[in-house]
């Protein structure tokens, strides 16, 4: 699970000499990515209950925008959780779990992109789903 992941680095990771896990700017950010977490749970639940569903484009399109954000947001968290040891390359030893986040940071704004750029998303959401006026 990638919260329980972050959770596993802050506690195995250190700043000036003290445990990433107890730095409550940490905490209260691994939090706020156990919120969105959960968040896109439950709207994987509310998709699959066909009278929950409003406007069948919408769940799917805020998914992939939300699911790649989150992935990217995540990323970058263990990154900074990381600090310094997030520069060792994948192979060496010493680098937090085989070098998976950097890797994870790169690799997420390819996913922003795929299937549509999260800015295109956006516009469809607005203008299909939302029903805005269509951008010039």
């Amino acid at each position: 699970h990638p919260i329980q992941q972050l959770v596993n680095l802050a506690r195995e990771s250190t700043r000036d000499g003290v445990c990433a896990a107890d730095d409550p700017l940490t905490r209260d950010a691994i939090v706020q990515q156990a919120i969105v977490a959960e968040g896109i749970r439950q709207n994987g639940r509310r998709a699959r209950v066909s009278a929950l569903v409003e406007h069948p484009m919408r769940l799917p399109l805020q998914g992939k925008l939300v699911g790649t954000e989150f992935l990217q947001h995540n990323a970058r968290l263990g990154v900074d959780i990381a600090g310094a040891r997030s520069t060792l390359y994948k192979l060496d030893p010493a680098a937090p779990d085989a070098g998976h986040w950097p890797l994870a940071y790169m690799n997420s704004y390819g996913n922003t992109i795929a299937a549509g750029t999260n800015e295109i998303q956006r516009n469809i959401l607005g203008e299909r789903v939302l029903g805005l006026a269509k951008s010039k």
